[in-house]
């Protein structure tokens, strides 16, 4: 030894003793570039130590071989070294503490995405780990310990598997009934008489004159009979081309001078409906799917502009379309499987069904009749049920009349209107899930 590293083995109380290629040392707290370079003498080597290594050792060897001793003092101190014939270099390493002993692996992912494989693996990284995503290849690029990079490759080899698909079926029927009942009735009519004091007296005049140039001449019920005088009680039932009808009766004397008008009319609306809508949508297993048909309702909106000619006169304004929105109404399914180990499916399914109602349109917009139903349920492949009914039904009952006069037993009729509506809606919505195989095969038990 020279005399600096003999110095500082005497002060370490340093034990050297060498049996061919195998031998044992200890030191205690010396100078790593003194420990390397009594190494290197012991072995008949050439070290060249960077001037950047520097530190404290104690360690104790026994029957260990060169190339043992080196790897693992520089191991422990974070140095690497170079070897070129009986010269080794020694210098710090360009990573990281533990980085060197670092491996890196590309883990193709075949059926998933890597991106969501990358929560599952981040978990079993170790320290010095690191992850990163090739979303062109979906692949995941890994850097860790070799010990633990096989354990992430098991792990995602098992999570890595095939898919099973399920086949989800909806079945939305939507039944209505209406019943519309309306009776009403007219009558009116004229007497006219010529003796002395005798004045002209019709059941829907005001005035003493049956001209219509005479001045407060007008009709006080409105509308006129079949004999062509004005009617009396004008209380039709709401009727029209294609829509009830009426009956019309007119009663006279020889001359003409007693009339009486008498119209009866009648409407009745009975209507039956079924509208069945059948989407289905094809899925992997705990994934979201959603399909949705329907009709985009456009809606222009207007601007008022405004335009004052002077401080004390009113503001003028004009209206004028400044742009189109849209509103949906459509039918949507969104439904997320899961495959039980028993092969039955549990499903989250939300079903949405909107129409426009035109009967019911505000400045020719019609509102939305939504439809919803949510829910977790757990079906058996292939197997099919209800998760959802909605029935309502609407019934009202009116009249109008004239007061007093419409509550006459019988001959009240001829005095009142009568209106009797009865509305049904019912809504059923069926749902079908099958696990699906692939190809045109689908697995049914």
């Amino acid at each position: 030894m020279r005399a600096d590293a003999q110095e500082a083995a005497e002060r370490a109380s340093i034990s050297l003793k060498k049996d061919d290629s195998l031998f044992s040392m200890e030191f205690r707290n010396a100078e790593l570039k003194d420990v390397l370079r009594a190494l290197g003498q012991e072995n008949h080597l050439n070290i060249i130590i960077s001037d950047d290594v520097d530190g404290k050792l104690t360690l104790s060897f026994r029957e260990v071989t060169f190339e043992e001793a080196l790897e693992s003092i520089l191991k422990i101190n974070n140095l690497t070294s170079f070897r070129e014939g009986d010269i080794i270099r020694v210098m710090k390493s360009p990573f990281g503490e533990g980085e060197a002993d670092l491996a890196t692996k590309i883990i193709p992912i075949h059926f998933g995405s890597a991106k969501e494989m990358q929560e599952s693996v981040k978990g079993l990284l170790t320290k010095k780990g690191s992850l990163t995503i090739d979303v062109r290849t979906n692949a995941l690029v890994v850097r860790d310990y070799a010990w633990n990079m096989a354990k992430i490759n098991d792990v995602v080899k098992e999570l890595d598997s095939k898919t099973p698909q399920v086949m989800i079926e909806a079945r939305i029927v939507e039944v209505n009934a209406n019943f519309t009942r309306e009776l009403g009735v007219q009558w009116g009519g004229a007497y006219e008489g010529t003796g002395p004091g005798l004045t002209q007296v019709t059941g829907a005049r005001r005035g003493t004159n049956a001209t219509t140039t005479t001045p407060g001449f007008d009709v006080l019920a409105g509308g006129v009979g079949l004999s062509g005088n004005n009617l009396a009680v004008n209380l039709p039932a709401a009727v029209g081309v294609g829509a009830g009808g009426g009956l019309g009766f007119t009663f006279a004397n020889a001359g003409s001078s007693l009339q009486l008008d008498l119209q009866l009319s009648a409407m009745e609306d009975t209507g039956r409906g079924k509208i069945l809508s059948n989407p289905r949508v094809l899925t992997l297993n705990n994934k979201e799917a959603k399909i949705s048909s329907g009709t985009e309702i456009l809606i222009p909106t207007t601007s008022i502009l405004s335009t004052a000619t002077s401080s004390s006169s009113t503001t003028a304004g004009s209206t004028a379309t400044t742009g189109v929105t849209t509103i949906d109404a459509k039918l949507e399914l969104t439904v997320t499987p899961h495959i039980t180990p028993d092969n039955q499916i549990l499903l989250h399914v939300k079903t949405e069904k909107k129409d426009p109602d035109f009967n019911r349109q505000v400045q020719n917009i019609p509102p939305l009749s939504t439809r919803t139903a949510e829910t977790d349920l757990l079906v058996g492949d292939n197997e099919t049920v209800v998760i959802g009914g909605i029935y309502t039904r609407n019934e009202a009952q009116g009249e109008r009349g004239i007061p007093w006069l419409s509550k006459i037993p019988i001959l009240g009729w001829l005095f009142k209107k009568e209106t009797k509506t009865d509305i049904q809606n019912e809504l059923l919505i069926f749902i079908t899930p099958t696990v699906y195989k692939g190809g045109n095969e689908v697995a049914r038990q």
